[in-house]
C-alpha cells in the first residue's frame, strides 16, 4: 500500500467519523444520560462492530451481503426496525417524563446502565448497519493491492485504522455531549434529549429500512 493510498484512507475515515449516524446518536445519548464513561462504553461496542465486520470481509461473508439482494434486505430491515424500536422507546420516556407533574409526583430513580448493556447496544447498532458491510466490500478493496490470503494482514490493519478512528471519534463525541449535560443540567435535559434523539433514530431507521442499496 502505497503512502498516497494510505493517506487518502485515513482522509476517508476521518470523513466517516465526524459524520453523524446511528452510532453517534448512541454515544451521545448514554454520555449525556449517563455520563462519560458510558458514552465510551457504547462507542467500544461501536468499534468492536467495526473489528467483527473487517473479520467477516477476510472471510468473504461482508462480499456475499453485499452481493445477495436477500441478505441485504433482511440487514437492512432488521437494523431498521432496531433503530425505530429504540426511537420510539426513548420518544416515549421523554413523553412520559414531560407529562408527569414534577410537584406532585416523585421522579422515579433510574439504575445505571450496565457496562454490558451499553456495549451491546453500540454493538448491535453496528452489526445491524448495511452501511458497515458495503464499507469493506465496496470501499476498502481500492486500498488492498494484493490478492488470496495475502490481502488478509492488510485488511485487518485497515480495519483497524478505522476501528481507531471510531473509537477516537466516541471519546470526542462522548467528552463533548458530558460536558453539555453537565452545563445545561442532566435532569432537566434528559426529556429534551430522549426526544431529539428518539426522533433521530426514528428517521435515521426509516432511511434504513426504505433505501436502495449503496
Amino acid at each position: 500500500m502505497t503512502h498516497e493510498a494510505l493517506v487518502a484512507y485515513l482522509g476517508i475515515v476521518a470523513l466517516i467519523t465526524i459524520t453523524p449516524g446511528p452510532d453517534t446518536a448512541m454515544v451521545v445519548r448514554n454520555a449525556m444520560r449517563h455520563g462519560w464513561a458510558a458514552g465510551v462504553r457504547t462507542g467500544l461496542g461501536s468499534a468492536t462492530g467495526l473489528l467483527l465486520w473487517g473479520l467477516a470481509a477476510c472471510a468473504g461473508i461482508a462480499a456475499v451481503l453485499a452481493a445477495s439482494a436477500l441478505a441485504f434486505t433482511v440487514l437492512k430491515l432488521a437494523g431498521g426496525i432496531y433503530l425505530g424500536y429504540l426511537g420510539a422507546r426513548m420518544l416515549w420516556q421523554a413523553w412520559r417524563r414531560a407529562a408527569r407533574p414534577a410537584a406532585t409526583v416523585p421522579v422515579p430513580v433510574q439504575a445505571p446502565a450496565s457496562s454490558g448493556a451499553l456495549f451491546k447496544q453500540g454493538l448491535t447498532t453496528n452489526l445491524l448497519n448495511p452501511k458497515a458491510a458495503a464499507f469493506f466490500t465496496a470501499l476498502l478493496p481500492q486500498f488492498v493491492t494484493t490478492g488470496g490470503t495475502a490481502a488478509t494482514p492488510l485488511i485487518i490493519g485497515l480495519t483497524l485504522i478505522a476501528a481507531m478512528g471510531n473509537l477516537t471519534g466516541t471519546f470526542v463525541f462522548a467528552f463533548t455531549a458530558h460536558r453539555a449535560a453537565r452545563l445545561f443540567g442532566r435532569r432537566l435535559f434528559e426529556p429534551v434529549l430522549d426526544g431529539i434523539v428518539g426522533a433521530v433514530l426514528l428517521v435515521l431507521g426509516g432511511r434504513l429500512a426504505f433505501s436502495g442499496r449503496p
